[in-house]
């Protein structure tokens, strides 16, 4: 016992597992924090989902519940069969099992997620097939789902059972509950067979079925996931016809009227009362047909003398008694709307009805719980096979340019179509040449146009969607054009139209209704395909007579940027600012973290902003986004942006006449391209930035662009140099007098003398740099020097002072987050653990720090942590992982230009590989082993930093 209690132990330490076991009176007792307990969190969890259903928070409350029965693995303690244990088991599934997935399904079917409720009651009932409530959950979950014709068939099998088992009670409530039930269901929607009658009565009408279908395409491409979808809402289980209605809705040109149309012509054999398609041109140039003109038709479609009956309402009753009798598929394509179709439902009651619309369709399937089957744009793959097939042979001759054809045509069916018969039609026309005539807005909505007012192209087809929209929503529209991405946030746009937040998203909605934006999970942010961006962005060019538009939204980006700048670098000098435009609501940031975020996830739309204002001649904003933008993205190692940027900005600077501003822009580009080792381009922008700064006598930015050349010195190795030119730029704060700068510049030059190895005159400047940090209550600042000193003492010995500022440097870290700074001071850590001969624990100090390192995208860093962990491996002997590690982070080091680091480490992997494998000998005493394992490889993709 004693020998599997230890064991016990030492893995509880090894893993730093939160458990220990606990010797009282001769026993062993596991001491573990209670909520780390399944039973405990599976309780505690189902106590907030109640919580939040009571307070109306379905959603939280779904998904609380989703977690606590998530955590069911198997049966509880399935490993007693104890009389105790059995009883406990039972008791848990009666009391709290049960009830926990009947209050999941409850929220899940309240939140809309009834087919989701129906799935998890199939897995349930294989357990629990006599559990009447959720015989009664299933029913309304079938209710909620619009699947009505289910209904009966599911109660009366459920009711029998609950007969025959004898349970007389249970069979009394689910009646009971049935009768409720099914009287709540509309009229119009109420079924009682659930099944359409295939075999109907003799009629005086002519029983010959009609099938009124437009002609199938030759060859259908992809959307098989639909066409299953269709037949599952529309058959029962048996694959007879559901007297049911399923919306089918998508934006311009996704193939609605194609699809459906494909899918009864697949369908037609299980309609044998017949298959009928009408154009009801909700969206078109063509009048539409109202409800009269659709019961006609359908009157006509069943060979009935529509002449022999003169009021409407005559007509309506008469096809409403056929199709009681025929009941048959009805497709009704291009409905406007809800309003549009609502007096066909009733008589329409029998029948299979298929329903096609640009909108969403929002009354039928949110009141009246009508299943819906949204259309999206083609896969990558479906749209090359259908232009190859519809342009023939061309595709065979330029394959490659196939998938820049469907990029163009954003995988839009229409669009693809359309170009593919521009491609067939003309065999001269190269298909590259065509993709590159695409590119242009212009030619893309109206190539298709063949000027006889016929042709079919995509403006004309958008044009029928904006122009039915209302004044504001149009107004939106526009405004989504104007802005260069793809993706905005409401308060943008209100911003960009001078209106309130909850304004802009009211229209926004209604876009949304219209297919003409999506609307993802992050419910702050909307989209739009690009090809009905292009389209938005013509009309935006065409109708926004001013500038107004543009500079509040400029003004928003600019100033919220800044507001995120100042949030995570409160201590940071930013560029001076011009006033906020009237009308524009900046954002604020309550944390560094939220800050952080918004410019990630704004990260495209800020640097198009940037070329746009560049454009149109607003420089003011073009040089200043960047300037706020930087830090925040050199954070994360996206350099292309920020030199793509700073490039704009520079010449935006110059543009307006602002010297400063140009210089510190020339500097910023000089800086960035020396930390990505572009030795070359990183002179030029200093030396130009150098020259204005001279000419102008601007001292603050002399001294900034001096600490980036004595940089460079350090960077390549050239020591003496750097530490010469870092005293100059010493003497010059101390006259410019900045506490940020002089505080910098004493941190690198105490940098530079470490590598000197003068450890004490750099400990002295390290403690100088400190003590302007603490000044200016840079904390990010903070925490770098006390990393710098605790590297300086350990490499002096001095180990009880460097774990002093080591333990300083990880209260910094724990305050601020900063995962570049944070993984520096690991491996400070696992330096200082391995001259302590501590190397389990240097080895865990640097792993981690390899996990930082990936997680900040930080390259230098990550170099920095793996030569660290691969000197402990060479010291222990681990040759094979040593090296392999030095030799990734001398690759990392060469990548960044700095090659002097990468020499260092080129001694040690020689050594490394001009040692023959060894088995190590026999352990005898207390010998330490020969080899030590590394921790467990990290993998992840790292970029440049």
């Amino acid at each position: 016992m004693y020998q599997y209690v230890t064991r016990l132990r030492h893995l509880f330490r090894e893993t730093r597992a939160p458990a220990t076991l606990v010797t009282a009176n001769g026993r062993y007792t596991l001491d573990v924090d209670p909520s780390l307990i399944d039973y405990v969190a599976f309780r505690k969890t189902m106590k907030e989902a109640r919580s939040f259903g009571d307070s109306d928070e379905h959603l939280r409350a779904c998904e609380a519940a989703a977690a606590a029965v998530g955590l069911w693995r198997e049966h509880p303690l399935a490993d007693l069969t104890t009389r105790p244990a059995e009883d406990w088991r039972t008791s848990f599934v009666n009391s709290d099992w049960i009830p926990a997935n009947a209050f999941l399904l409850d929220e899940l079917i309240a939140t809309g997620q009834s087919v989701a409720a129906l799935h998890r009651l199939d897995e349930l009932d294989r357990d629990h097939p006599d559990e009447l409530s959720f015989a009664k959950l299933r029913l309304r979950a079938l209710k909620s789902a619009g699947r009505h014709g289910e209904i009966n068939a599911i109660y009366l099998r459920r009711y029998r059972a609950f007969r025959v088992e004898g349970d007389e009670q249970a069979a009394d409530e689910l009646r009971e509950f049935h009768r409720e039930l099914t009287e709540t269901i509309p009229k119009s929607l109420r079924i009682t067979t659930g099944t359409i009658d295939r075999k109907p009565e003799k009629v005086e009408e002519s029983v010959v079925p009609p099938r009124r279908l437009p002609r199938d395409i030759d060859r259908f491409v992809g959307r098989e996931d639909i066409l299953t979808k269709l037949d599952s809402l529309t058959t029962d289980s048996a694959g007879a016809p559901l007297a049911t209605i399923v919306c089918v809705t998508g934006p311009p040109g996704v193939g609605k009227t194609t699809t459906t149309g494909h899918w009864a012509h697949r369908a037609a054999e299980r309609f044998t009362n017949g298959v009928i398609m009408l154009d009801l041109h909700g969206f078109s140039q063509t009048p539409r047909l109202e409800a009269t003109d659709v019961v006609d038709a359908l009157l006509s479609a069943f060979d009935f003398p529509v002449d022999r009956i003169v009021s409407p309402a005559g007509r309506m009753s008469k096809l409403a008694s056929i199709l009681s009798l025929r009941p048959a598929l009805v497709v009704l394509d291009n409905v406007e709307n809800f309003a549009h179709v609502q007096p066909l439902l009733d008589v329409l009651t029998p029948c299979t009805v298929i329903l096609t619309s640009r909108r969403r369709m929002t009354p039928l399937t949110a009141l009246h719980n009508v299943p819906s089957v949204a259309l999206e744009p083609l896969s990558p793959a479906e749209s090359c096979e259908l232009l190859a097939h519809r342009m023939r042979t061309r595709g065979q001759h330029e394959p490659d340019v196939l998938e820049a054809l469907a990029r163009s045509c954003d995988c839009i069916p229409l669009a693809l179509s359309i170009v593919a018969d521009r491609a067939a039609s003309r065999g001269g026309l190269r298909l590259r040449t065509l993709a590159d005539q695409l590119k242009d807005a212009e030619t893309l909505l109206t190539i298709g146009d063949d000027g006889d007012g016929a042709g079919i192209h995509l403006q004309s087809a958008y044009s029928w969607s904006y122009n039915a929209l209302e004044e504001a929503e149009q107004r939106m529209f526009r405004l989504l054009g104007l802005h260069p991405g793809t993706e905005v946030s409401p308060a943008a746009l209100a911003a960009a139209g001078a209106i309130s937040v909850p304004t802009a998203r009211r229209s926004l909605d209604a876009l949304f209704a219209a297919h003409l934006i999506q609307h993802p999970g992050d419910l702050d942010r909307y989209r739009m395909h690009d090809i009905l961006h292009r389209y938005a962005a013509t009309l935006a060019s065409r109708e926004c007579g001013d500038d107004g538009p543009r500079r509040r939204l400029l003004s928003f980006y600019l100033h919220t940027a800044f507001n995120a700048h100042a949030t995570v670098y409160p201590h940071k000098p930013r560029p001076p600012m011009i006033p906020i435009e009237p009308g524009c609501a900046p954002l604020a940031f309550a944390s560094p973290a939220k800050a952080r975020q918004w410019c990630l996830q704004e990260r495209t739309n800020l640097n198009a902003l940037v070329e746009d204002a560049h454009r149109y001649g607003l420089h003011e904003y073009a040089w200043r986004i960047p300037h706020v933008t930087t830090d925040i993205y050199d954070r994360y190692g996206f350099y292309d942006d920020i030199v793509n940027g700073l490039a704009i900005a520079a010449r935006s600077a110059a543009a307006t006449g602002d010297r400063v501003a140009e210089a510190a822009t020339l500097n910023d580009l000089g800086q960035i391209h020396m930390i990505i080792g572009n030795d070359r381009e990183a002179d030029h922008y200093l030396t130009s930035a150098y020259e204005l700064v001279q000419t102008h006598g601007y001292e603050f930015g002399r001294l900034t662009i001096l600490l980036n050349r004595a940089r460079q010195h350090h960077h390549a190795g050239r020591t003496t140099e750097a530490v010469a030119r870092y005293r100059e730029c010493l003497e010059l704060a101390l006259v410019v007098r900045h506490p940020g700068h002089l505080g910098v510049t004493e941190y690198r030059l105490g940098d530079a003398l470490e590598a000197a190895g003068e450890h004490q005159e750099a400990l002295e400047h390290y403690r100088h740099a400190l003590r302007m940090n603490q000044e200016t209550g840079d904390a990010s600042a903070q925490l770098s020097v006390h990393s710098a000193m605790a590297i300086a003492l350990t490499r002096m010995g001095r180990f009880g002072e460097a774990e002093h500022q080591c333990d300083k440097a990880l209260v910094l870290a724990d305050e601020i987050h900063h995962l570049p700074a944070t993984m520096k001071l690991y491996t400070v850590l696992a330096e200082l653990a391995h001259a302590r001969r501590r190397d389990g624990e240097a080895m865990r100090y640097a792993d981690h720090a390899i996990g930082l390192a990936l997680r900040s995208h930080n390259a230098t860093g990550l170099a920095r942590a793996r030569a660290t962990l691969g000197r402990i491996l060479a010291d222990h002997g681990n040759v094979s992982e040593a090296r392999e590690l030095l030799e990734e982070a001398a690759g990392l080091y060469q990548d960044r230009g700095r090659h002097t680091k990468a020499a260092e480490l080129a001694p040690l992997i020689a050594e490394l590989a001009s040692r023959e494998p060894e088995i190590p000998a026999t352990r005898t005493g207390d010998e330490d082993t020969v080899a030590m394992l590394p921790p467990p490889r990290r993998a992840g993709k790292i970029h440049s930093r």
